[in-house]
Protein backbone atom coordinates (compact mmCIF):
# COMPACT_ATOMS: atom_id res chain seq x y z
CA UNK A 1 0.00 0.00 0.00
CA UNK A 2 2.80 2.31 1.03
CA UNK A 3 4.47 1.71 -2.35
CA UNK A 4 1.55 2.18 -4.22
CA UNK A 5 1.12 5.42 -2.63
CA UNK A 6 4.76 6.54 -3.24
CA UNK A 7 4.47 5.66 -6.86
CA UNK A 8 0.77 8.12 -7.37
CA UNK A 9 2.53 10.54 -5.27
CA UNK A 10 5.77 10.43 -7.97
CA UNK A 11 3.37 10.57 -10.80
CA UNK A 12 1.70 13.33 -9.54
CA UNK A 13 4.81 15.28 -8.76
CA UNK A 14 6.44 14.12 -12.39
CA UNK A 15 3.09 15.64 -13.80
CA UNK A 16 3.25 18.96 -11.48
CA UNK A 17 7.31 19.02 -12.91
CA UNK A 18 6.24 18.72 -16.25
CA UNK A 19 3.09 21.28 -16.15
CA UNK A 20 5.48 23.66 -14.38
CA UNK A 21 8.21 23.76 -17.29
CA UNK A 22 5.90 23.23 -20.12
CA UNK A 23 3.84 27.09 -18.26
CA UNK A 24 7.93 28.04 -18.07
CA UNK A 25 8.63 27.31 -22.02
CA UNK A 26 5.09 28.83 -23.41
CA UNK A 27 5.84 31.90 -21.29
CA UNK A 28 9.38 32.33 -22.42
CA UNK A 29 8.29 31.49 -25.98
CA UNK A 30 5.51 33.79 -25.61
CA UNK A 31 3.66 30.93 -27.50
CA UNK A 32 -0.16 32.12 -26.00
CA UNK A 33 -0.23 35.58 -27.42
CA UNK A 34 -1.34 35.89 -31.12
CA UNK A 35 1.47 37.13 -33.18
CA UNK A 36 0.23 39.76 -36.20
CA UNK A 37 1.60 38.09 -39.77
CA UNK A 38 4.79 40.86 -40.25
CA UNK A 39 2.33 43.41 -41.86
CA UNK A 40 1.80 46.53 -39.19
CA UNK A 41 -1.91 47.13 -39.89
CA UNK A 42 -3.09 50.55 -40.74
CA UNK A 43 -6.18 52.04 -39.11
CA UNK A 44 -8.56 52.48 -41.65
CA UNK A 45 -10.54 54.49 -39.17
CA UNK A 46 -8.42 57.30 -38.55
CA UNK A 47 -8.74 60.88 -39.80
CA UNK A 48 -7.74 61.06 -43.48
CA UNK A 49 -7.98 56.89 -43.87
CA UNK A 50 -11.79 56.92 -44.18
CA UNK A 51 -13.70 57.31 -47.25
CA UNK A 52 -12.68 61.22 -48.15
CA UNK A 53 -14.94 62.11 -50.77
CA UNK A 54 -18.20 63.77 -51.36
CA UNK A 55 -20.04 60.94 -51.99
CA UNK A 56 -19.10 59.06 -49.18
CA UNK A 57 -16.66 56.79 -50.92
CA UNK A 58 -12.83 55.91 -50.37
CA UNK A 59 -11.58 58.26 -53.65
CA UNK A 60 -10.64 61.30 -54.81
CA UNK A 61 -13.54 63.42 -55.91
CA UNK A 62 -15.00 62.10 -59.54
CA UNK A 63 -17.19 63.86 -61.88
CA UNK A 64 -20.04 61.67 -63.26
CA UNK A 65 -18.93 63.56 -66.92
CA UNK A 66 -15.43 62.02 -68.35
CA UNK A 67 -12.88 63.53 -69.93
CA UNK A 68 -12.48 63.56 -73.61
CA UNK A 69 -10.26 60.76 -73.95
CA UNK A 70 -10.24 59.22 -70.65
CA UNK A 71 -11.17 55.70 -70.09
CA UNK A 72 -12.38 54.62 -66.99
CA UNK A 73 -13.01 51.74 -64.60
CA UNK A 74 -15.48 50.88 -62.17
CA UNK A 75 -14.45 49.01 -59.26
CA UNK A 76 -17.01 47.40 -57.31
CA UNK A 77 -16.53 45.24 -53.79
CA UNK A 78 -16.59 44.72 -49.73
CA UNK A 79 -14.03 45.49 -47.61
CA UNK A 80 -11.37 43.52 -49.82
CA UNK A 81 -11.35 46.33 -52.39
CA UNK A 82 -11.61 48.78 -50.28
CA UNK A 83 -8.61 47.80 -48.62
CA UNK A 84 -9.41 46.98 -44.93
CA UNK A 85 -5.70 47.45 -42.93
CA UNK A 86 -4.25 49.06 -45.71
CA UNK A 87 -3.07 52.62 -47.06
CA UNK A 88 -5.44 53.82 -49.99
CA UNK A 89 -2.43 53.60 -52.51
CA UNK A 90 -1.56 50.17 -51.94
CA UNK A 91 -5.49 48.86 -52.71
CA UNK A 92 -5.38 47.03 -56.36
CA UNK A 93 -7.98 49.63 -57.36
CA UNK A 94 -5.37 52.42 -56.89
CA UNK A 95 -2.46 50.16 -58.37
CA UNK A 96 -4.67 49.68 -61.44
CA UNK A 97 -5.06 53.43 -61.60
CA UNK A 98 -1.25 53.84 -61.27
CA UNK A 99 -0.17 51.05 -63.78
CA UNK A 100 -2.72 51.11 -66.75
CA UNK A 101 -1.95 54.64 -67.68
CA UNK A 102 1.91 53.17 -67.82
CA UNK A 103 1.21 50.34 -69.24
CA UNK A 104 -0.61 51.38 -72.24
CA UNK A 105 -0.13 54.82 -72.92
CA UNK A 106 -3.79 56.42 -72.60
CA UNK A 107 -5.13 58.20 -69.85
CA UNK A 108 -7.42 56.04 -67.44
CA UNK A 109 -8.90 56.79 -64.05
CA UNK A 110 -10.91 53.96 -61.48
CA UNK A 111 -14.00 55.22 -59.77
CA UNK A 112 -13.74 53.42 -56.74
CA UNK A 113 -17.26 52.52 -55.41
CA UNK A 114 -16.51 49.53 -53.01
CA UNK A 115 -17.63 49.39 -49.18
CA UNK A 116 -16.84 47.06 -45.94
CA UNK A 117 -19.86 45.03 -46.07
CA UNK A 118 -21.03 45.33 -49.31
CA UNK A 119 -23.19 41.71 -50.72
CA UNK A 120 -23.80 40.32 -54.58
CA UNK A 121 -27.04 42.32 -54.17
CA UNK A 122 -26.23 45.34 -53.00
CA UNK A 123 -23.35 45.88 -55.68
CA UNK A 124 -25.68 44.88 -58.46
CA UNK A 125 -28.40 47.96 -57.33
CA UNK A 126 -25.19 49.97 -56.89
CA UNK A 127 -24.12 49.63 -60.53
CA UNK A 128 -28.05 50.06 -61.48
CA UNK A 129 -28.38 53.26 -59.89
CA UNK A 130 -24.89 54.89 -59.34
CA UNK A 131 -22.47 53.29 -61.44
CA UNK A 132 -23.33 53.40 -64.77
CA UNK A 133 -23.75 57.03 -64.64
CA UNK A 134 -19.85 57.11 -64.75
CA UNK A 135 -20.24 55.62 -68.45
CA UNK A 136 -17.10 53.28 -67.64
CA UNK A 137 -15.31 51.45 -69.91
CA UNK A 138 -15.23 48.58 -67.77
CA UNK A 139 -16.73 47.20 -64.66
CA UNK A 140 -14.69 44.55 -61.90
CA UNK A 141 -16.45 43.22 -59.45
CA UNK A 142 -14.16 41.99 -56.00
CA UNK A 143 -16.00 38.80 -55.59
CA UNK A 144 -15.32 37.25 -51.99
CA UNK A 145 -17.10 34.15 -50.58
CA UNK A 146 -19.27 35.61 -47.97
CA UNK A 147 -20.87 38.35 -50.92
CA UNK A 148 -23.69 35.89 -51.40
CA UNK A 149 -24.29 35.46 -47.39
CA UNK A 150 -27.85 35.56 -46.76
CA UNK A 151 -28.85 38.80 -44.78
CA UNK A 152 -30.98 36.84 -42.18
CA UNK A 153 -28.04 34.65 -41.94
CA UNK A 154 -26.20 36.76 -41.33
CA UNK A 155 -28.05 38.46 -38.90
CA UNK A 156 -28.72 35.22 -36.53
CA UNK A 157 -24.67 34.74 -36.60
CA UNK A 158 -24.15 38.37 -35.13
CA UNK A 159 -26.50 37.45 -32.86
CA UNK A 160 -24.60 34.35 -31.67
CA UNK A 161 -21.47 35.76 -31.67
CA UNK A 162 -22.72 38.57 -29.20
CA UNK A 163 -24.41 36.31 -26.80
CA UNK A 164 -20.96 33.95 -26.79
CA UNK A 165 -18.94 37.20 -26.13
CA UNK A 166 -21.13 38.34 -23.85
CA UNK A 167 -20.55 34.94 -21.69
CA UNK A 168 -16.83 35.21 -22.23
CA UNK A 169 -17.44 38.50 -20.36
CA UNK A 170 -17.37 36.49 -16.73
CA UNK A 171 -15.11 36.51 -13.52
CA UNK A 172 -11.32 35.79 -14.49
CA UNK A 173 -10.28 32.50 -13.17
CA UNK A 174 -7.26 30.52 -11.94
CA UNK A 175 -6.72 28.54 -15.11
CA UNK A 176 -7.06 32.12 -16.84
CA UNK A 177 -3.67 33.27 -15.50
CA UNK A 178 -2.08 29.96 -16.97
CA UNK A 179 -0.46 30.61 -20.48
CA UNK A 180 -0.62 27.05 -20.87
CA UNK A 181 -3.94 26.58 -20.97
CA UNK A 182 -4.70 29.52 -22.50
CA UNK A 183 -2.61 28.47 -25.54
CA UNK A 184 -3.91 25.06 -25.71
CA UNK A 185 -7.35 26.79 -25.35
CA UNK A 186 -7.27 29.20 -27.78
CA UNK A 187 -5.69 25.92 -30.23
CA UNK A 188 -9.09 24.46 -29.36
CA UNK A 189 -11.31 27.43 -29.83
CA UNK A 190 -9.59 28.10 -33.23
CA UNK A 191 -9.67 24.56 -34.51
CA UNK A 192 -13.60 24.31 -33.76
CA UNK A 193 -14.30 27.72 -35.07
CA UNK A 194 -12.56 26.78 -38.48
CA UNK A 195 -14.73 23.47 -38.37
CA UNK A 196 -17.84 25.70 -38.21
CA UNK A 197 -16.76 28.38 -40.79
CA UNK A 198 -15.60 25.38 -43.33
CA UNK A 199 -19.81 23.91 -43.03
CA UNK A 200 -21.03 27.33 -42.79
CA UNK A 201 -19.25 28.88 -46.06
CA UNK A 202 -20.48 25.07 -47.88
CA UNK A 203 -24.14 26.08 -46.61
CA UNK A 204 -24.34 29.18 -48.22
CA UNK A 205 -23.64 27.78 -51.42
CA UNK A 206 -26.01 25.04 -51.88
CA UNK A 207 -28.59 25.14 -54.31
CA UNK A 208 -31.52 26.42 -52.50
CA UNK A 209 -29.46 28.74 -50.35
CA UNK A 210 -31.27 31.69 -50.21
CA UNK A 211 -28.15 34.13 -49.92
CA UNK A 212 -26.98 32.86 -52.89
CA UNK A 213 -30.11 31.97 -55.06
CA UNK A 214 -30.16 36.11 -54.92
CA UNK A 215 -26.40 36.55 -55.63
CA UNK A 216 -26.88 34.30 -58.95
CA UNK A 217 -29.45 36.99 -59.76
CA UNK A 218 -27.72 39.67 -59.07
CA UNK A 219 -24.72 38.68 -61.43
CA UNK A 220 -27.01 37.77 -63.78
CA UNK A 221 -28.65 41.28 -63.78
CA UNK A 222 -25.27 42.85 -64.02
CA UNK A 223 -24.04 41.16 -66.59
CA UNK A 224 -27.09 41.89 -68.35
CA UNK A 225 -26.92 46.08 -67.56
CA UNK A 226 -23.29 45.58 -69.20
CA UNK A 227 -23.30 43.71 -72.03
CA UNK A 228 -26.77 45.89 -73.42
CA UNK A 229 -23.99 48.81 -72.87
CA UNK A 230 -21.30 46.41 -74.17
CA UNK A 231 -19.36 47.28 -71.07
CA UNK A 232 -17.39 44.38 -70.41
CA UNK A 233 -17.59 42.79 -66.66
CA UNK A 234 -15.06 41.29 -64.73
CA UNK A 235 -15.85 39.23 -61.65
CA UNK A 236 -11.92 38.74 -59.63
CA UNK A 237 -12.82 35.84 -57.03
CA UNK A 238 -10.76 36.40 -53.82
CA UNK A 239 -9.52 33.30 -52.07
CA UNK A 240 -10.31 33.34 -47.93
CA UNK A 241 -6.67 33.31 -46.62
CA UNK A 242 -7.31 31.89 -43.60
CA UNK A 243 -7.15 28.39 -45.23
CA UNK A 244 -4.22 26.75 -46.34
CA UNK A 245 -3.27 28.19 -50.41
CA UNK A 246 -2.36 24.79 -51.92
CA UNK A 247 -4.42 21.36 -52.64
CA UNK A 248 -6.24 21.48 -49.43
CA UNK A 249 -7.77 24.70 -49.49
CA UNK A 250 -11.47 23.65 -49.09
CA UNK A 251 -13.57 25.87 -51.16
CA UNK A 252 -12.18 24.92 -54.81
CA UNK A 253 -15.57 23.55 -55.53
CA UNK A 254 -17.32 26.93 -54.15
CA UNK A 255 -14.85 28.93 -56.86
CA UNK A 256 -15.92 26.44 -59.30
CA UNK A 257 -19.74 27.87 -58.59
CA UNK A 258 -19.28 31.43 -59.03
CA UNK A 259 -16.85 31.08 -62.11
CA UNK A 260 -19.66 28.95 -63.35
CA UNK A 261 -22.58 31.66 -62.24
CA UNK A 262 -20.53 34.85 -62.84
CA UNK A 263 -19.80 33.44 -66.65
CA UNK A 264 -23.07 32.38 -67.32
CA UNK A 265 -23.95 36.29 -66.53
CA UNK A 266 -21.35 36.83 -69.83
CA UNK A 267 -18.38 38.38 -67.00
CA UNK A 268 -14.77 37.56 -67.84
CA UNK A 269 -13.50 35.43 -64.70
CA UNK A 270 -10.68 35.62 -62.95
CA UNK A 271 -9.80 33.31 -60.31
CA UNK A 272 -7.11 34.78 -58.09
CA UNK A 273 -6.13 31.64 -56.25
CA UNK A 274 -3.52 30.47 -58.52
CA UNK A 275 -1.91 33.49 -58.27
CA UNK A 276 -1.72 32.80 -54.65
CA UNK A 277 -1.66 29.00 -54.23
CA UNK A 278 1.78 27.93 -52.84
CA UNK A 279 2.12 31.06 -50.99
CA UNK A 280 2.14 31.17 -47.38
CA UNK A 281 -1.80 32.97 -45.99
CA UNK A 282 -0.37 34.37 -42.93
CA UNK A 283 1.92 36.40 -45.28
CA UNK A 284 -0.71 37.80 -47.16
CA UNK A 285 -3.10 39.21 -44.28
CA UNK A 286 -3.37 42.32 -42.66
CA UNK A 287 -2.70 40.57 -39.21
CA UNK A 288 -2.80 37.18 -39.53
CA UNK A 289 -3.79 37.15 -35.46
CA UNK A 290 -6.68 38.82 -36.11
CA UNK A 291 -7.43 40.16 -39.66
CA UNK A 292 -7.73 38.16 -43.07
CA UNK A 293 -7.88 41.12 -44.62
CA UNK A 294 -5.43 40.88 -48.03
CA UNK A 295 -2.78 43.30 -47.51
CA UNK A 296 -0.51 45.12 -49.50
CA UNK A 297 1.39 42.14 -51.12
CA UNK A 298 -2.04 40.41 -52.14
CA UNK A 299 -3.24 43.65 -53.40
CA UNK A 300 -0.41 43.86 -55.56
CA UNK A 301 -0.51 40.19 -56.91
CA UNK A 302 -3.89 41.04 -57.23
CA UNK A 303 -3.47 43.97 -59.75
CA UNK A 304 -0.73 42.39 -61.77
CA UNK A 305 -3.63 39.46 -62.28
CA UNK A 306 -5.92 41.77 -63.36
CA UNK A 307 -3.90 44.09 -65.49
CA UNK A 308 -3.36 40.93 -67.83
CA UNK A 309 -6.96 40.40 -67.75
CA UNK A 310 -7.77 44.02 -69.00
CA UNK A 311 -5.70 43.79 -72.04
CA UNK A 312 -7.73 41.02 -73.29
CA UNK A 313 -11.48 42.93 -71.92
CA UNK A 314 -10.29 46.07 -73.24
CA UNK A 315 -7.76 46.39 -76.26
CA UNK A 316 -5.64 49.38 -76.19
CA UNK A 317 -6.51 52.74 -78.17
CA UNK A 318 -5.49 52.14 -81.56
CA UNK A 319 -2.74 54.67 -81.31
CA UNK A 320 -1.52 53.51 -78.25
CA UNK A 321 1.75 51.48 -77.95
CA UNK A 322 1.91 49.87 -74.07
CA UNK A 323 5.01 48.93 -72.97
CA UNK A 324 5.39 46.12 -70.41
CA UNK A 325 5.22 46.74 -66.42
CA UNK A 326 3.11 45.33 -64.20
CA UNK A 327 1.60 46.59 -61.04
CA UNK A 328 3.94 48.34 -58.73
Amino acid sequence: MKATRAEAALLVASVAVALALAEGAVRLLGLAEARPSGYAPVNTRRRGMAPTNARGYRDDERALEKRPGVRRLLSLGDSFAWGAGIEWEDTYAQRLARSLPRRRSEPWEVVQLALPGMTTVDEASQLHEEGLAYAPDVVVLGYVLNDSEDPEAAEARRARDWAEEKREKREPRLLDRSALFKMISARLFATAENQRRLAGYKSMYRSEAPGWVAGQKALRLMGGLCTERGIPLVVAIFPLFGQPLDRTYPFAEIHGQVSQAASAAGARVVDLFPAYEGLRWDLLVVDGAADEHPNEIAHRIAASVLLKALDDVVPPARSAAPPPPAAR
